[in-house]
């Protein structure tokens, strides 16, 4: 079957970010395409066993790519091979809303990138990120996998601004207590050193400056989150391996909504250290 440009680039998309929605489709990669044009585009992916649908009652329709859709985009070299398939459709359920939401949170910043003129497409934010790291003292081991790490070029008065994010999202489906410990992990990777490498931070050989931490708080309705956010803030404070981090690693907290309604570049995120004020998702941008 010979695609179109849209096809190809939708089977990218789903191939990268494993689980995306009709709509997000659309709006990632044909955002001047009617809904009904973009279904069948993929319908056309579908038969021709590139692509397939994963169909639940009260849920978007959610598309991924088959072994053959998967061989084809690695085949055509446009993006890094992925080191994983998609599990069984069973499991593929269970990951369908926490992958629609990052790919939703990434939404935000493409089309907050079209409206400005900066840099931000499809294929910036890479997800499930592994970085591994060895405790300062004792030789315990860990990693953190951040849920995507999100690339952004910002353009103010001709300079050009490159950001790193990296994004955690929790769909509120832990108690905030447990939420907490999951930015430890993130200090623990900034503050390895690798023993007899004459290396700073190991972080450097990836980064050029520490990514900021962004946690991205969804799955239940905006005054749920506000009050989750605020918790958040509460006990990361009163951990002292975290309250510490201030001038080191850069965390802040925002919800899905506000994300998606104001965009990363109004003030829709709180630090979860020091002044309690909603910044942009990058900080102040001068």
């Amino acid at each position: 079957m010979d695609l179109d440009v849209v096809q190809r680039d939708a089977l990218t998309v789903l191939y990268w970010h494993r689980l995306v929605s009709t709509e997000q489709v659309r709006r990632l990669v044909a955002p001047m395409l009617s809904a009904v044009s973009v279904r069948a585009k993929l319908a056309g992916l579908r038969r021709a066993g590139l692509a397939d649908r994963i169909t639940r009652e009260h849920r978007p329709r959610t598309w991924h790519v088959t072994p053959a859709g998967a061989e084809a985009v690695e085949a055509a070299g446009t993006v890094d091979a992925r080191a994983y398939r998609l599990p069984g459709t069973a499991v593929a359920h269970l990951l369908q809303e926490h992958t629609l939401d990052v790919v939703e949170t990434g939404l935000a910043f493409v089309e907050t990138a079209r409206e400005h003129g900066h840099e931000c497409g499809p294929l910036s934010w890479t997800p499930e990120v592994a970085h591994r790291f060895r405790d300062r003292i004792g030789d315990r081991r860990g990693v953190v996998i951040a849920d995507a790490v999100l690339h952004y070029v910002l353009e103010e008065d001709g300079r050009r601004t490159q950001r790193t994010l990296f994004v955690e999202l929790d769909r509120a489906t832990m108690p905030v207590a447990r939420l907490a410990p999951k930015v430890v992990g993130y200090i623990r990777y900034h503050d390895h050193a690798p023993a007899g490498t004459g290396q700073r931070w190991a972080w450097r050989e990836r980064y050029p400056r520490f990514p900021r931490v962004v946690i991205v708080l969804s799955g239940a309705e905006p005054p749920v989150l506000e009050r989750r956010l605020a918790d958040l803030r509460a006990h990361a404070q009163a951990m002292p391996l975290v309250s510490t981090a201030a001038g080191r690693v850069d965390m802040v907290a925002t919800t899905l909504p506000r994300l998606v309604d104001d965009g990363p570049l109004k003030p829709v995120a709180m630090p979860l250290l020091g002044d309690p004020r909603w910044v942009g998702v990058f900080g102040r941008l001068s």
